[in-house]
């Protein structure tokens, strides 16, 4: 009887120690490879909502909304050009990561959506640029706010039909990163 419990158990757990080492093993190799990768995209999406600069200087988070997870100064030569605020926001389907770049003017000069997980054929339009391009109209004195539809000014952003819990997620993380430099340029961080 012992036999028919021991056995198994015993092939069962060297099965599973084996599995596990392989897989710290993979681990190990691909994790510099890919912290690579996503430093490379961060700093494509930076570029994207930042084309002006040709270069970014990172900046201490320390003392910022829980929700910034990266500030950056954005620089072409040495001219201040603005700055660029990553911002971990929370959707439908979880955590969406936003890249936002505003200018020294204080407008939005682009918004890239980055890793998330919105359901497929909704919550995924918000990449699209027909709503990513709405908050190229928006400054840093604006407070936004999401409408359904008949969009009347440029603070007001038009859902995503059937995903308003994203298009609420994605114009509060903007709403995040204006708050942000509005207080950094006002000499608040």
């Amino acid at each position: 009887m012992w036999d028919s419990i021991v056995k198994p158990t015993l092939i069962l757990f060297l099965v599973c120690a084996v599995i596990t080492g392989a897989l710290a093993y993979v681990n190990g190799i691909t994790k510099d490879i890919i912290q690579k990768r996503t430093e490379e995209a961060q700093e494509q999406f930076r570029q994207e909502v930042m084309s002006e600069a040709d270069r970014f200087v990172k900046k201490d988070t320390e003392g910022k909304p829980e929700q910034v997870s990266g500030i950056y100064e954005a620089y072409s030569g040495d001219t201040l050009k603005g700055y660029v605020v990553d911002v971990v926001t929370k959707g439908y389907g979880g955590e969406m990561k936003l890249t936002v770049g505003v200018n020294t003017e204080g407008k939005v000069t682009g918004v890239v959506i980055g890793d998330n997980n919105e359901t497929p054929g909704l919550g995924s339009k918000a990449k699209e640029p027909g709503f990513t391009g709405q908050f190229k109209e928006v400054t840093v004195n604006d407070t936004l706010s999401v409408v359904k539809q008949n969009k009347k000014s440029a603070n007001e952003i038009e859902t995503i039909s059937g995903a308003t819990i994203t298009s609420r997620a994605v114009a509060g993380g903007v709403q995040v990163a204006l708050d942000l430099v509005k207080s950094i340029t006002e000499g608040g961080y």
